[in-house]
């Protein structure tokens, strides 16, 4: 009889996790893969789930075990929206059970071992979850751009703005306009941006922070209206009675410090990982093979 092994998946906007389990949840090795929110695209996220499955299948030295012996669970970016949670759950996978949730979901019962708490994504995109006496509360999550506020793809999409009504004329000078017209004029980026996804924008939000610091007036008021509206995402889950945050994604990182150090004070470090929660949700789950 096959053995079988336990897999969480965090399926994100730039990257793809993945943790493999035996059944007593002992870590036995991870994997990566490329962007995996089906927003952009349900069979680039499918892809991307497989690869990372069989990246932690390698590291794990385990290459003899066959996708048709993982109970995998993945927590996904963009389930929120009942059409892609549809879709996502009429995949003819590979896997011996393989059931989705959102990556909220996932990470709020990783980082909260399954107890009351909230969790804020901040990274390529924005959304935001709170758990509260086995109720979950979300907050955004509506998609880039029309709802993306703070986000990698929206400190990006501002930068670009600015960039451009800069090159203009008729928007203030900034230090970016030099920096992403190095190896591309004016023109070429507009046009190759014009119909990018998020995830293309979020490769701009390093530079948005790197010119902050370097004190450009424009890209310091990005990041203080991205650190604004963390805040006020915060302060919504507080009113909600959620009294323990654990912030993710590399924004969220870098604007941490940034917080007024009463907001601080209810963010606290996540116990477990996203994959983690998404295995013990599968665990729980009757198989959907």
């Amino acid at each position: 009889m096959a053995e079988y092994y336990y897999l969480g998946i965090d399926a994100g906007g730039t990257k793809c996790k993945a943790s493999l389990y035996s059944h007593d949840q002992q870590l036995l090795g991870t994997g990566i893969s490329g962007p995996s929110n089906p927003v952009n695209g349900l069979e680039i996220a499918q892809n991307a789930i497989v690869k990372a499955a069989e990246s932690a299948l390698k590291t794990a030295s385990l290459t003899h075990v066959g996708l048709n012996q993982l109970c995998v669970g993945a927590g996904v970016a963009g389930l929120h929206l009942p059409s892609l949670q549809h879709a996502m759950e009429q995949w003819r996978h590979p896997f011996h059970s393989f059931y989705c949730t959102t990556d909220l979901h996932a990470a709020v019962t990783g980082m909260h071992q399954g107890q009351d708490g909230g969790v804020i994504i901040l990274g390529t995109g924005f959304s935001a979850l709170g758990k509260v006496k086995n109720e979950l509360h979300a907050i955004g999550g509506y998609g880039f751009p029309i709802n993306a506020e703070g986000s990698g793809a929206w400190l990006g999409l501002q930068a670009v703005k600015s960039v451009l009504l800069a090159h203009d004329g008729i928007g203030p000078h900034t230090s970016m306009l030099a920096a992403m017209t190095e190896h591309e004029d004016v023109l070429t980026l507009a046009s190759r941006l014009n119909h990018a996804s998020s995830t293309e924008f979020a490769t701009f939000a390093p530079l948005v922070f790197a010119h902050a610091e370097q004190g450009d007036l424009l890209a310091k008021a990005i990041i203080e209206q991205a650190t604004e509206f963390l805040q006020r995402v915060i302060l919504r889950l507080n009113d909600l009675g959620v009294e323990e945050i654990v912030l993710v994604g590399s924004v969220a990182q870098r604007l941490q410090s940034r917080l007024k150090k009463s907001i601080r004070e209810c963010i606290v470090p996540g116990k477990a990982s996203a994959e983690y929660g998404a295995m013990l949700l599968a665990k729980q789950q009757k198989p959907n093979g």
